[in-house]
């Protein structure tokens, strides 16, 4: 297994076999630079660095090339592909652009900019509001959805050519949105005030039953056909903290971090607390392995990777001190 971490410190490709102690480092890119977001599509894989944009490799990472350059003071955040293998880029300020040619040239969705004029967006810490995280219906190639951080959730019926708020009950502060793989109808939202749920594709929001409805949420991860969970259902896991990154500490050794999960589809949680993932430093990445369901990849804000089995209970730590983990892909 070939796993690319993207971090506060650059971005390293590890190499980790079941039954090693731990993960080889094979290749880095980008030191001194946080890279935010991977993606991958028909063998290129693509990285969002946000002081130098979207940058890709079709040799699983030895070599980057940059893609086209995004528009004058906008920042690449998030990257997502369609079901069509369209390229989707989220920045900061919030705005959505799309790569039909494989990040050679982006076009503006102009409709998700005009809700500048009509939405209410904040900044917060000095960072303009932007597009934190990008989710498409698998049920429906056309839907697909944007979580803007401070701002609430935007969906779109048409490939993204005009987007309608749908907010009513929601937290505003969206990290992450996962549209659940097993019904379209069902959305779920990370925020800075719990995790939400809506089972009408957004129309109407609700804290999610039970502790996490209430926990400020990090990330979120949805896997079908995992055999950690019933056949008809949808497993879950969640990240928590006490608070936002800025009460942390130091390598977020203070964080109050909390992992959780849920075998039915968001029905009911549990802790997830096996002693790979004990110390209350916060889970700030998720990532599948593609080729077994029933294991995960897990980033820490103590710049911590851990490759996990929820059948059986078994945790390795593949990395350690390589700076927060922001994404994860299995390349």
């Amino acid at each position: 297994m070939r796993i690319a971490i993207g971090t506060d410190d650059g971005l390293r490709v590890i190499r980790w076999l079941a039954g090693e102690r731990s993960g080889t480092v094979t290749s880095r890119a980008f030191d001194g630079h946080s890279v935010v977001s991977l993606t991958s599509h028909s063998g290129v894989v693509y990285a969002a660095v946000p002081d130098s944009g979207v940058h890709k490799t079709s040799d699983r990472g030895a070599t980057w090339q940059p893609a086209a350059a995004l528009p004058s003071g906008v920042h690449a955040e998030t990257l997502a592909v369609s079901p069509s293998g369209d390229l989707l880029v989220g920045t900061e300020p919030a705005q959505l652009l799309r790569s039909t040619d494989a990040g050679a040239s982006w076009i503006d969705l102009a409709g998700f900019g005009a809700l500048r004029e009509t939405e209410t967006w904040s900044e917060y810490g000095g960072r303009a509001a932007h597009v934190e995280a990008v989710a498409f219906d698998r049920h429906d190639a056309a839907r697909l959805y944007a979580g803007v951080e401070i701002g609430g959730a935007y969906r779109s019926d048409d490939h993204g050519q005009t987007w309608n708020g749908v907010n009513d009950g929601l937290y505003d502060d969206i990290h992450d949105l996962v549209v659940d793989p097993r019904d379209g109808s069902r959305l779920f939202a990370a925020t800075g005030g719990g995790l939400y749920v809506s089972r009408d594709r957004g129309a109407d929001w609700r804290p999610m039953a039970g502790p996490v409805g209430s926990l400020y949420a990090t990330r979120l991860l949805a896997i079908a056909g995992s055999r950690a969970a019933a056949p008809s259902q949808t497993l879950l896991l969640l990240g928590t903290a006490d608070g936002p990154p800025s009460t942390w500490g130091r390598a977020g050794q203070k964080g109050g971090g909390k992992s959780w999960i849920s075998s039915d589809s968001g029905s009911t949680w549990t802790p997830l607390e096996p002693t790979a993932l004990k110390g209350g430093t916060p889970i700030t990445a998720f990532g599948a392995d593609p080729a077994d369901p029933a294991t995960v990849l897990v980033g820490t804000a103590g710049g911590r990777l851990l490759h996990g089995n929820l059948v059986e209970g078994r945790w390795q730590q593949l990395v350690y001190g390589a700076g927060a983990v922001r994404t994860i892909l299995v390349v």
